[in-house]
This record gives C-alpha cells, structure tokens and sequence, in this order.
C-alpha cells in the first residue's frame, strides 16, 4: 500500500507536449487513453509497448484508421516486451533513437509505482518522466480488485526495488 501512497506524488501529464508517449499494454483502456492522448497533441510519437509483433495499429485502435499515413506513422507497435521491466529496456531504445527528452507513460493506476521505479531506473536521468493513470474498472466486487490489486503490486513493487538495487 505504500507505494501507492508515494505515487500520489508522481506528476501527471506535463503541461506541454512530451516527445513520446509510452503505453504499457495489459489493462483495460490503456491503449485507448494512451492513443486520445497522443492524437490531442500530447506527444510528437506514441509507442504501444507489448503489443504483439504483428498486430496493425488499426487493429488495436480501430479510429486509427481515421488518421492520414503521415500521423501513422509516427505510432510504434512493439511486440517483444512481455513484463514492466521489458517495456522500459524497449523504451530505453526508443528514447536512445528518438533523442528524446520527455516521456509520458500510460498504464494502470495500481501499476504507477513500479512502472516509474522500472523506467527511472533504465532511462537516462536527464529524460522526464511523466504518467497517465489509468483507472481501474468499477462494477460488482470492485472493492476486493481494488484492494487485491494493489497488494499484489505493492509485492511486485519492493520486489522490483530490490532487484534494481543491484543493476
């Protein structure tokens, strides 16, 4: 529960656009939200990170189809990230690539406090860092999710502290 608390101080989305969007595949409406950001300008690229090798960008955003090949072009679907960690090593090439500055991450709101550890940790120091919280669905037995959830990732979370203590 702890690093849920901490991560209330993480900053959001900064107030002028990042040079990339990074979203973190494996929950509900991340690539949505992720996709509605860059298309409003919140970014110059958006990556979709563990995708699936092979998956067309229209397939995972069906309004994606509206966009010019230009715009397009600048949304990168990766498919070999399978976990956190992975996303930020595939996010490191991007940033080392793209020369970039400033990244936003989109990903769950439970996920926040691990996903920043891990990406913090493997980008550069110079390249900010900014998140897109996603929230968790509601519904019948959203409470017992809520509070699962983030046991769960309070474990992943000082689990991911100690192993990159020693990177």
């Amino acid at each position: 529960m702890i690093p849920h608390l901490l991560a209330l101080r993480d900053p959001g989305p900064p107030t002028r656009p990042a040079d990339a969007i990074f979203v973190l595949t494996g929950g509900e409406g991340r690539i949505q939200e992720g996709f509605r950001a860059w298309s409003g300008g919140g970014a110059r690229e958006l990556h979709i990170l563990g995708a699936g090798r092979t998956v067309p960008v229209t397939r995972i955003v069906p309004e994606a189809s509206r966009f010019p090949a230009e715009a397009l072009s600048r949304v990168h679907v990766e498919g070999w990230s399978g976990n956190t960690l992975e996303n930020a090593f595939s996010a490191k090439s991007a940033v080392g690539e793209g020369k970039y500055s400033s990244v936003i991450l989109v990903t769950s709101d439970y996920h926040i406090p691990r996903a920043v550890l891990a990406f913090r940790k493997v980008l550069p120091p110079d390249v900010s860092i900014a998140a897109i919280r996603v929230r968790s669905e509601g519904g019948p037995g959203a409470a017992w999710r809520w509070a699962r959830l983030r046991f769960l990732e309070g474990w992943k979370y000082w689990g991911y502290r100690i192993l990159l203590r020693w990177e």
